[in-house]
């Protein structure tokens, strides 16, 4: 057993000595200073002549990189996981949103739909030989120096009431590319979609089948699409002019935006084909949406396809038919071939040669007889 530490004692206080009262100023003579002693001074040296740096020093050093303490703690990747601490992110920049483009006064597009009409041809290609099944007729409308889209325009013709009009003159183009195509001896049908407000004008519909009776050669050369909300507010009189003219010209279902397609119900309703986006087949509704429509026999148009990347997910979907840009992508058509062709010239007559002889004129015989007595 260790012994305790020996006690410490305490300090002794020094005791108090008093100080002799201080002398006034000037009363004791100050001592002298001693003499300076002669202070030595080096010689300045010699300036030295400059000497060229090692090679491993002519290299600039490396700027030095802010260590994570240098760091504000208020920094937002002071305690981000994922960045290096020893690498500060580049200043982020503000969003400046594009400038919307300048709207259209609906006064010049309504003015350009009987002027500015055009048509533009995009071909529906089969899977996987990439050969043109049909075309799909594309309106436009050229104002000023843009040509502006359905999206553009659209929305102006149904606030005045003028989308009828426009698919009034789309048939009467698609009907003059149908006559061309059929001249060249090609039977590719060509597709129009029409706007869901031309099914409610009283009459569209029988009007389609009175011009297939006008120009029977458009029969097996014409489809027409409509709206998936469109098939489903069918009334009864639409049904029946949609089925009268299924025999003869094709029927589509275009802009189908629910997965929940009833293939069935479509398909007693006449419609052949069926157009789906390309974003909603490569979805997880893409396969059932196939395979509802090919047990229907509607054939399933993928459209908007523009990545080549999507092509071979369409193939081993089994999808038959495709449309997007790239493939092809639409294309203006001529103007002459809008225009109606002209009727043959009459053939003129033909004139007898003048070196001819003139044919015997007949006499009378008692003509002859008097001349004879």
């Amino acid at each position: 057993m260790q012994p305790p530490p020996p006690m410490q004692a305490a300090p002794a206080q020094a005791a108090s000595v008093p100080y002799p009262p201080a002398a006034p100023y000037g009363a004791v003579p100050m001592p002298q200073p001693h003499a300076a002693a002669p202070s030595f001074t080096p010689p300045p040296a010699a300036p030295r002549s400059p000497q060229a740096a090692p090679s491993w020093q002519a290299e600039p050093a490396p700027s030095p990189v802010p260590s994570p303490t240098s760091m504000p703690a208020s920094a937002p990747w002071a305690s981000d996981p994922i960045l290096p601490r020893d690498v500060v992110p580049a200043q982020r920049r503000a969003f400046v949103p594009e400038p919307a483009p300048e709207a259209r006064p609906e006064a010049e597009i309504l003015a350009a739909l009987t002027d500015g009409l055009e048509v533009y041809l995009q071909p529906i290609v089969s899977l996987p030989q990439r050969k043109v099944a049909f075309y799909e007729a594309l309106a436009r409308l050229r104002v000023g120096e843009a040509l502006l889209s359905p999206p553009d325009f659209v929305r102006v013709l149904e606030r005045h009431g003028r989308t009828t009009e426009l698919d009034r003159l789309m048939l009467a183009r698609v009907t003059a590319i149908g006559q061309h195509l059929a001249s060249r001896g090609s039977e590719t049908p060509v597709a129009y979609a029409l706007s869901p407000g031309s099914l409610f004008e009283p009459g569209f519909l029988r009007a389609v089948g009175r011009l297939i009776d006008l120009h029977p050669e458009l029969a097996g050369r014409l489809i027409l699409a409509l709206p998936q909300r469109s098939w489903r507010s069918l009334d009864a009189e639409q049904a029946s002019a949609l089925r009268s003219l299924r025999d003869r010209i094709g029927l589509a279902v275009d802009r189908v935006e629910d997965p929940r397609v009833d293939a069935a119900a479509l398909a007693s309703c006449g419609a052949s084909y069926a157009k789906v986006g390309v974003e909603m087949l490569l979805s997880e509704h893409g396969a059932a949406v196939a395979l509802g429509l090919a047990r229907s026999g509607i054939r399933l148009v993928a459209e908007d396809v523009e990545r080549e990347t999507d092509v071979p997910d369409l193939i081993d979907l089994d999808l038959p038919l495709a449309q997007g840009t790239v493939f092809s992508p639409p294309r203006v058509v001529r103007p002459e071939v809008l225009s109606p062709p002209a009727p043959p010239a009459p053939e003129p007559e033909p004139t007898p040669p003048a070196d001819d002889p003139q044919p015997p004129v007949r006499r009378a015989f008692r003509d002859v007889l008097r001349r004879a007595v």
